[in-house]
């Protein structure tokens, strides 16, 4: 069990691609969320030292975001017409994705000019990993799904223009 979870983190860092295939035939859920629980623990620990409260709260603010994010995609790819994947391998390859998370710690805590472009280099990495990997569970290309994140970021602008707007309206209504 633990061998195996081993082989997937390995997999993970070094072989990609093939390690997310085999994961989205055979997800296995328990060892996405062990690294997902490591990550935020150790996030945690990272920014307000060991306390168990901070820890548990992490954990479950992380797991609450993990579980919103493969919410999110799953009714993407259902509004996009494609394969909607399963729901425990959109999980397991996006929490295998967060690996590249574990590099910010040590980046950051050397400081300086060189600590900030180690950090975004593992902020970087990180994205381009979570791409990756749904793209696998997605079946599409990587770039294709890059273009998503400005879309993201841009229609959340706009969907706050919108909103704002409305309020005016309610409000000038009265």
């Amino acid at each position: 069990m633990l061998g195996s979870w081993l082989d997937n983190i390995y997999g993970a860092w070094f072989l990609p691609e093939r390690t997310f295939r085999a994961l989205r035939e055979q997800p296995v859920l328990w060892q996405a969320f062990g690294v997902v629980g490591l990550l935020n623990v150790l996030d945690a620990i990272r920014r307000s030292g060991v306390s168990l409260p901070s820890m548990v709260l992490a954990v479950l603010m992380g797991s609450l975001g993990w579980v919103g994010l493969a919410a999110l995609l799953q009714l993407l790819a259902f509004c996009l017409g494609r394969a909607v994947p399963s729901f425990s391998a959109l999980l397991c390859l996006t929490g295998f994705a967060g690996l590249p998370w574990l590099l910010l710690g040590p980046a950051q805590s050397l400081g300086g000019v060189l600590g900030s472009l180690l950090g975004l280099s593992a902020l970087l990495w990180f994205v381009v990993w979570q791409v990756r990997a749904v793209a696998v569970a997605l079946d599409l290309e990587w770039w294709r799904l890059l273009g998503l994140i400005p879309l993201a970021f841009l229609g959340g602008i706009l969907a706050l223009s919108w909103l704002t707007s409305s309020v005016v309206a309610l409000a000038s209504l009265g």
